[in-house]
């Protein structure tokens, strides 16, 4: 058995096995429903084929299709302006790429740019992938180390009441109150820095739901402290200190909010004339 036509046109196949029947001579087609292929193997094995069976028919039957005109308009072999693949005349759609004959140069840019992505433009892609990422990722690492809040209470003194709480803000101290005299009440308050130094203290000692004394720090020392009026809420009197001495005096005398009277310390806290 010999393959003795191949055509893209069935019906051209189906005619000249008709014919060479019609001469006594066996033949079959092949390839006739393998059109479904096409895509995943190349153009050129799903094309229709007339084989004939005796091999000793195979010069009587290349005669007779020698006699018959072509169904193809003839015309020189063509080049695919997209992938550069030879061709003959009877194909017309590029079996490497697929594109039809006849595309000019001019458009085989457009017909490459559409069928993929520029390397350049997926290179960027993947680059600004990856840094959208990173940035989510340190985002959310910010609002968990600086902006979650969770506490934890102990009971120092093991009467099955908590005494002290601890405020964390992410994973850093932020505030802690504490009922230094295990009565129930929470009179002092602290506040911390980043790096979980003091750096005020309030305390309510007379239980009023605010505080009437606030300690300032600054550098790990006590920096200033304010005594706070129980009726008018303002500051009465404001001390100031230098390496734990204490170096001045700002006393309010008549409530206005002024300080009238400034008192200064030597080295040995004793008042300056």
């Amino acid at each position: 058995m010999k393959k003795l036509h191949v055509s893209q046109s069935l019906v051209e196949v189906e005619s000249l096995k008709d014919l060479l029947e019609g001469a006594g001579i066996a033949c079959m087609v092949r390839n006739q429903q393998s059109s479904s292929l096409a895509g995943s193997v190349p153009f050129v094995e799903v094309f229709p084929e007339l084989w004939v069976l005796n091999d000793q028919d195979y010069d009587i039957g290349k005669e007779l299709l020698a006699g018959q005109p072509s169904t193809a308009t003839p015309g020189p072999d063509w080049t695919c302006a997209v992938c550069g693949e030879c061709h003959t005349t009877e194909f017309v759609t590029c079996w490497k790429c697929g594109a039809e004959k006849g595309v000019e140069g001019s458009q085989k840019v457009a017909i490459q740019s559409e069928a993929s992505p520029s390397g350049a433009s997926f290179g960027f892609g993947v680059l600004l992938g990856v840094c959208l990422g990173v940035v989510a990722t340190l985002c959310m690492y910010w609002l968990w180390r600086y902006s979650s809040m969770t506490s934890t209470a102990y009971d120092r003194n093991a009467d099955g009441k908590d005494d002290v709480v601890y405020e964390y803000r992410g994973q850093f101290p932020w505030a802690a109150k504490l009922d230094n005299d295990f009565d129930g009440y929470f009179e002092t308050a602290l506040f911390y820095n980043q790096v979980g130094e003091v750096i005020r203290r309030e305390i309510d000692r007379d239980r009023a739901g605010r505080p009437d004394l606030i300690e300032y720090n600054a550098l790990g020392r006590l920096d200033s402290v304010e005594f706070i009026d129980r009726t008018t809420g303002g500051v009465k009197k404001r001390v100031y200190y230098k390496l734990d001495a204490k170096v001045r005096e700002e006393i309010d005398e008549d409530g206005d909010g002024k300080f009238e009277r400034v008192i200064v310390f030597d080295e040995l806290e004793n008042p300056k004339p």
